[in-house]
């Protein structure tokens, strides 16, 4: 492990969150938890706890699913593109992708896409997990269909088809999936333990997801929002009852060895922060972005209330990435951009502070407090920097 004396306070409170759950769990096997942070290129907090699997201590290395800090990846893929010049924002999604444009689809810009403003949130068809799985379902469902709201208009969380739609255009452009456009030229430069598709012989380096049983399916009736809403996560028949179970949701290797650009990414904390670190400053030779493409990026362009109808706050967003929204997602400053993600998770970069902070869990929380242990490391390491 490492933890330099400036991020002390922020290891104390990280550990004695891992006590806490022992006792929520009451001496159930609750896995394992890892943060780290990089300042001016340098790693500064390497530090984890727990198990990854019952018998095997967690390390610097273990890998998890990350769920919606995917996001912020596919992200840093998009805006990449646009800083060469490959990928316009205010350019019409049909230009790079001709099928998109079926059923008043054709004026959509990119950045629509980007901004969760498309109109395209669920499949409207109930998928099987196979046809989830076949790399082209989603993809052509989301093309052929009709927006489920006027696109532009407003903000709906595009919780799991995010990635497909940004993923497409991205092959579209570079002729490469959108996992292997990420390996090469995000995670591979710098030896990065991310994927976005898993290898089948990083397998081993996964800890299984551990779910504290609160996120059964309600069920709600076609036609309503909460359909739609909840539609997002499960596309139907695809994803049920719990998140991960034995082998089966997130634990199950198909899944993860998919190309599920908007929750379906595995990493360990020090890559994801290796990587916003390098989104920001020069890290093991390597930098993502610029300051001009950042700057870009993190401005604010949409925020809540959603169309169903949520009350919100939602977090603020610029070209994909979540971006700081004090008291409700709390990042370092109007500089921060990355995402959360699903059961108390968080990676982002700070262009400002020149950090890369992530937070990862194998123990999925539900309820409003799930995100309430990665918020108060947050607020310790903002405290920090802000002296």
């Amino acid at each position: 492990m490492l933890i330099t004396p400036k991020f002390e306070t922020v290891a104390e409170l990280f550990f004695a969150q891992g006590k806490e759950l022992e006792k929520i769990t009451d001496g159930a096997f609750a896995g394992g938890s890892s943060m780290a942070i990089y300042q001016d290129g340098e790693l500064a907090l390497d530090i984890w706890q727990g198990q990854a699997k019952p018998g095997q201590d967690w390390q610097s290395n273990t890998a998890s699913v990350i769920f919606s800090c995917t996001k912020g990846l596919t992200s840093i893929v998009a805006n990449q593109l646009i800083e060469r010049g490959l990928l316009d924002p205010e350019q019409r999604v049909a230009y790079y992708w001709p099928e998109f444009a079926a059923l008043g689809k054709g004026e959509i810009p990119v950045k629509w896409l980007l901004q969760h403003r498309a109109g395209l949130s669920a499949v409207r068809r109930d998928l099987t997990l196979d046809e989830f799985l076949d790399g082209h379902t989603v993809v052509d469902e989301l093309a052929a269909q009709e927006p489920l709201w006027a696109p532009g208009t407003g903000y709906q969380y595009h919780a799991g088809t995010f990635g497909h739609l940004v993923g497409e255009v991205v092959r579209r452009i570079t002729g490469q999936t959108i996992g292997q456009y990420f390996a090469e030229h995000i995670a591979g430069p710098l030896n990065a333990d991310a994927w976005i598709g898993l290898p089948a012989d990083k397998l081993g380096q996964v800890a299984p997801l551990i779910t504290d049983g609160k996120r059964a399916s309600g069920n709600p009736l076609p036609g309503t929002p909460n359909y739609w809403i909840e539609k997002a996560m499960t596309f139907g028949n695809a994803f049920t009852a719990e998140v991960a179970g034995e082998g089966t949701g997130f634990n199950d290797p198909r899944v993860l060895q998919s190309e599920f650009a908007g929750a379906g990414g595995v990493a360990s904390a020090k890559a994801l922060a290796k990587i916003y670190s390098a989104c920001v400053t020069e890290t093991e030779g390597v930098r993502l972005l610029s300051d001009e493409t950042l700057k870009v990026a993190s401005e604010i362009t949409v925020t809540g209330p959603t169309v169903w109808g949520e009350p919100g706050p939602w977090p603020n967003r610029g070209l994909g990435f979540m971006l700081d929204t004090p008291g409700f997602r709390d990042m370092l400053s109007p500089t921060s951009f990355g995402h959360d993600g699903l059961g108390g998770q968080i990676a982002f970069g700070d262009f400002g502070y020149r950090v890369g902070v992530a937070y990862t869990s194998s123990y999925i929380h539900s309820g409003p407090e799930e995100q309430d242990w990665q918020q108060a490391a947050i607020r310790e390491v903002k405290r920090i920097l802000a002296q």
